[in-house]
This record gives structure tokens, sequence and C-alpha cells, in this order.
């Protein structure tokens, strides 16, 4: 069975972040995005992670994004993230991962002060973020990206995005 998928403009006053988490065998890595709601890039961001669980660099990602959007005076944000669990983990108000703890506090410290929606997205709908989160691979530390520096393949992946162009998601 496969699923049309496809990334969704916003109305204004909202922008998009969507961010995106990674491990793999001895590296992990965490990227994001945030688009106006043309889907212009305003910022996105890479980095390598120390090893850890896929959900905790899937919390990074998320958690970077929100400070971002702090720095940038940005309080209405809708948010896709193609992690479920942190969904779930989010709108729980028990804490089942102590190891997560000081994180999760964090984000939803961060989620506090904005007007955000909070959504699922497949992966083939979040390609920017995921690229920017394989891309934290090739980084040491922490990289931002604007119109001026990103990547071209990033470039063309917003681009397509912009248009409308959908993914298949084969089941």
């Amino acid at each position: 069975m496969e699923t049309i998928v496809r990334w969704l403009k916003l109305v204004l006053p909202f922008v998009k972040l969507n961010s995106d988490g990674s491990v793999g065998s001895n590296i992990a890595r965490m990227g994001g995005i945030i688009l106006n709601f043309n889907g212009d890039v305003i910022i996105a961001y890479a980095s390598s992670l120390n090893h850890c669980k896929v959900i905790y660099a899937e919390m990074r990602g998320l958690s970077y994004g929100l400070d971002l959007c702090y720095k940038l005076n940005i309080t209405n944000v809708a948010i896709e993230v193609d992690a479920l669990s942190l969904i779930l983990l989010l709108k729980k108000d028990i804490m089942c991962y102590s190891d997560f703890f000081y994180i999760m506090r964090k984000i939803k410290s961060l989620l506090s002060g904005l007007n955000f929606i909070l959504g699922h997205i497949f992966c083939e709908g979040n390609t920017c973020a995921d690229f920017l989160a394989k891309k934290g691979c090739l980084i040491n530390g922490m990289e931002e990206f604007t119109g001026i520096n990103l990547p071209p393949q990033l470039r063309g992946l917003v681009r397509l995005d912009k248009l409308g162009i959908p993914y298949i998601r084969s089941m």
C-alpha cells in the first residue's frame, strides 16, 4: 500500500519547525529547519551528538529548534516531528524515562511560552530535517544555516516542498 505524503505550507502568523534525530551504529545526530508561512528558510541547524538513544536525539533536535524560536522571537510555531513516540511523551504528564527528565522539562518549559501546534509527519514528508540530521554526522559541534549558506541539496529539498511535490510512502 502506498500513501502520498507532502509538506504543507501554513497560514500567517505561524512558522513551521521540522526536527529530526537519528542514531547509527556508533554516531548520533540531529537537525531541523524553521520555515516561514511561504516555505522560505528562516534558519536550519545540524549537529553530531554523543551516542545516545534515538528518542534522545529526537528530543535534542526539537529542543534546539525551540531555543532558536525564542532567540528569533518567534511565538507561533507549528511543530512537526516524525517520532510519534516523542509526541506521545510530550502529551503525557508523567515522566517514564528518568534519563530524559531534564531535556523533557526544558522542552515543556519552552513550549509553555509558545502558541504551538504539535503534529506527526511521516519521514518522507520530513525530508529537510532528515537531511540535516544525517548531515550532523559530518559536523563537529553545531552548525546553523540561513538562505546564504544552505547546502545545495537542502536548497533543492526546500524548493520541492515549496512546490508541494509529493513523496510516496510505501507501507
